[in-house]
């Protein structure tokens, strides 16, 4: 069992690796098409700005996923990390449901807000908004899944925290 989940853990690392990368490329590439065309062609894109915008909306939420994969929030652990470890352990079970609890509650509502903008359109794009607020329960979904992923193997750690 413990062999399956590292698989899919690569899987899913890789995936997310290469969508990442793809995130940020079309934020560059767009947004440098665009400095092109305003200033060089004096003949700027309608739609480049607000894509730009909306793609660096997902590269935002991708970026809440790799902290959460690499175990790498900003933590000020001063106190923490001088306490037993047995009550290091306890917060770190805390922290990781409270991070559990808060990503189903925010996957949940940007459902919501997302079946809510299934027929609006974009101002200058051809899509909805509901590809823009897909980012939303997308990388909440992951947070859930990575969070899982570190508790479990911090469970499997000899003597080490859960972070």
């Amino acid at each position: 069992m413990k062999e399956k989940i590292a698989v899919l853990k690569r899987f899913v690392d890789r995936l997310l690796d290469i969508y990442a990368i793809a995130l940020f490329l079309g934020v560059f590439g767009v947004v440098l098409l665009q400095v092109f065309m305003r200033f060089c062609l004096d003949s700027p894109l309608v739609w480049s700005e607000e894509l730009a915008r909306y793609l660096f909306m997902w590269v935002s939420l991708i970026g809440w996923v790799f902290a959460t994969r690499n175990g790498t929030h900003i933590r000020v652990s001063i106190i923490a990390d001088n306490l037993p470890v047995p009550v290091q352990k306890a917060l770190d079970v805390i922290n990781f449901i409270l991070t559990v609890v808060f990503a189903l509650i925010l996957f949940w509502y940007g459902f919501i807000m997302l079946q809510k903008n299934l027929d609006v359109p974009a101002v200058t794009l051809f899509f909805s908004y509901a590809v823009v607020y897909a980012a939303v329960p997308f990388s909440s979904a992951l947070i859930v899944f990575y969070s899982i992923i570190r508790f479990l193997s911090g469970i499997h750690e000899e003597g080490g925290t859960l972070s």
